[in-house]
């Protein structure tokens, strides 16, 4: 089992770093180029890989505990952190998976309303909920990094339901729902990287509730990023002035 989850952390880390870097390419290309289309593929295959690995790791360490007899009350910080990554773990794949969807179906988000799909964005809301009733009912002393983040699966799992509802003035939903999605899943990349990579690169220590920053700030830099980017391609199509 050790070894098992070596392996999938050795594996997350390196595709972790490819898609970290593939990222940005089909930010900056143009939209449907080449480029975009190319080095998008490698981003959304690259998280795929980094979300299996991630959960396959998770499993493997709550396995780990349960063998071990320890759970939330024995091990809080530790259990409540496991908890909270494979939330994100979760949330994160829904999110990487509405924005490939949305490309099947362009002019009819409608057949996007599968069975599950809408599990799915029902179980990001129930992820988000059931976050909060952890950090309320066991109060980990790390409860406040799952208060800051809980609102993404809420955020996620309704904007999933509302596109899936067709009722969108443009007919180019797709394309801003699309932006937002690899958005989000791009700052789930850099998040990883800001709390697992920069802090040890760079040997910074970070205790308290500073330690929180490195979790929120690319999503506090990411989602205006979204409004920002999606705003930018209306003004282009001429949807506002």
């Amino acid at each position: 089992m050790a070894a098992l989850a070596e392996s999938a952390r050795f594996i997350h880390v390196l595709f972790g770093a490819i898609g970290l870097a593939a990222f940005w390419i089909p930010i900056f290309a143009r939209k449907g180029a080449v480029n975009h289309v190319r080095f998008g593929k490698v981003f959304v295959w690259s998280a795929y890989v980094v979300l299996s690995a991630a959960a396959i790791a998770l499993a493997s360490r709550f396995v780990s505990l349960a063998q071990n007899g320890i759970g939330p009350t024995e091990a809080p910080v530790q259990f409540a952190f496991l908890v909270f990554l494979a939330y994100l773990t979760f949330v994160t794949y829904v999110t990487l998976r509405q924005g490939m969807a949305v490309l099947r179906h362009k002019r009819h988000p409608t057949l996007l309303a599968t069975n599950f799909n809408r599990v799915l964005a029902l179980a990001a809301i129930a992820a988000s909920v059931g976050l909060i009733v952890y950090a309320i009912v066991l109060a980990p002393p790390n409860r406040i990094l799952l208060f800051a983040l809980s609102p993404i699966g809420l955020g996620v799992g309704f904007g999933n339901i509302k596109y899936m509802g067709g009722t969108h003035a443009s007919q180019r939903a797709w394309l801003y729902e699309h932006l937002g999605a690899m958005i989000g899943a791009g700052i789930a990349f850099h998040t990883a990287f800001a709390v697992f990579g920069a802090t040890r690169l760079f040997d910074i220590g970070l205790s308290g509730w500073v330690a929180v920053i490195p979790w929120i700030l690319p999503a506090a830099l990411g989602i205006p990023a979204i409004s920002i980017w999606t705003n930018y391609y209306r003004r282009k199509y001429r949807e506002i002035t």
